[in-house]
């Protein structure tokens, strides 16, 4: 995300540290490519249980994310393929870049065998960026020193077979922020890839031992998936067309409201007052949330904002996350 140079340091790391975060209480829903698998290999039911399996893994922490498998790929924000052959390797979408991505093919695929303890790590990890979680070894508090050309020579041979550019964003570049506000290097999580002895100088004693291979979620990851989308505890506040609601929430919690329309016509949803916020609109269907539009103003002067046509009789569901309020006089949200 690239922000104003001149914003208060506070307030830059406030929006990078929340960019890519689902709105809490968000249901993703994921579908099976079957366009985007090599033939040779298919997409048996034996692999998809393992994904299957991963989902409910993360899902059992009691996070405020639902994941449904659909039979229709329009309905789907994940994506998921299944090639081996053309040595794409395995790899999601992080967050909410999955509906920047949704026209493409895919915006996850797995490139291995599943139905193995590495196979069933790897979807862990996989979803793990789905929900918002970058690669730990790109923390910019881990303080690792690469021996860089032989980490691109590694990473240049099977079964990644990668080019230069792909290795550096992948392991070589650091990230604007650290995936838990605060957090070191946690050498132990999903998101940490493997390495052999000799591609890390620095610190010790990863230089001699290299990092071995994480296949469970460590405390770390279930303590940053818990703070993002904790359980959903509270019913979400009913709103009405031009009245003012207070968001009352600090800087990286969200509001829940519902609306239903009386007449079917195009509605303005806004914040009022000054914040960095992500506003989300779901629309109900068969009582399941639906992604229906999205804004985020982080970084800018004015205010997020979503025009819309919503029907009269259906259930709207709207979600604020407030990543920074600039103001002591908070934020409000106001349908017209």
């Amino acid at each position: 995300m690239q922000l104003p140079s001149d914003l208060l340091p506070e307030r830059a790391s406030a929006i990078r540290t929340a960019d890519k975060k689902w709105v809490n209480g968000t249901v993703l829903h994921y579908y099976f490519l079957e366009r985007n698998v090599d033939p040779k290999w298919g997409w048996p039911n034996a692999q998809k249980e393992v994904v299957r399996w991963a989902f409910s893994v993360w899902k059992k922490l009691g996070i405020g994310l639902e994941f449904i498998e659909v039979d229709d790929v329009s309905e789907a924000e994940i994506r998921i393929g299944r090639n081996l052959a053309r040595d794409d390797g395995s790899w999601s979408y992080v967050g909410t870049d999955n509906l920047e991505y949704k026209d493409l093919d895919g915006t996850m695929n797995f490139g291995w065998d599943l139905a193995t303890v590495w196979g069933k790590a790897t979807a862990l990890h996989e979803i793990g960026h789905a929900i918002g979680l970058e690669h730990e070894h790109q923390n910019p508090n881990a303080g690792i020193v690469w021996d860089e050309e032989a980490v691109y020579d590694s990473f240049s041979n099977p079964p990644n077979r990668w080019k230069r550019e792909k290795t550096f964003q992948n392991i070589i570049k650091k990230l604007d922020y650290p995936n838990l506000e605060g957090s070191d290097w946690n050498v132990s999580s999903i998101m940490e890839y493997p390495f052999n002895p000799g591609l890390i100088k620095r610190p010790k004693p990863y230089d001699k031992k290299g990092v071995g291979r994480n296949i469970v979620l460590s405390d770390f990851d279930i303590a940053w998936v818990k703070k993002w989308y904790p359980p959903i505890l509270n019913a979400p506040r009913t709103i009405d067309v031009m009245q003012l609601e207070k968001v009352d929430v600090t800087s990286g919690e969200q509001m829940d409201f519902t609306f239903k329309p009386k007449a079917t016509r195009e509605y303005k949803i806004q914040t009022v007052g000054e914040s960095d916020s992500r506003l989300v609109i779901f629309e109900e269907r068969d009582k399941v949330p639906r992604h229906l539009a999205s804004d985020d103003d982080s970084g800018s002067d004015g205010n997020v904002m979503i025009r819309s046509k919503l029907v009269r009789g259906r259930i709207y569901i709207i979600r604020v996350r407030v990543k920074y309020v600039n103001s002591s006089d908070g934020v409000g949200l106001l349908v017209s």
